[in-house]
């Protein structure tokens, strides 16, 4: 998993290009970042929410960028 696809995904969707990853418990905006073991996730700074990506997100997120160019 590459953090860049992750990074250009929420660039796309504050353009509204792409749907909006948001934070579960108070819809405020997801950041990525990579553990030590390469594990992509995606976290909120105003709560404790954190998520790994798993192969699905992932392979969803790669394609919704694809697709804008």
């Amino acid at each position: 998993m590459q953090i860049q696809y992750v990074s250009k995904y929420i660039a796309l969707s504050e353009e509204g290009l792409v749907p909006r990853l948001e934070c579960p418990m108070d819809q405020g905006p997801l950041l990525p970042n990579q553990d030590n073991e390469d594990r992509v996730f995606v976290y909120c700074l105003s709560c404790q929410y954190k998520k790994v990506l798993g192969s699905k997100d992932y392979e969803d997120i790669v394609k919704a960028v694809n697709n804008v160019g």
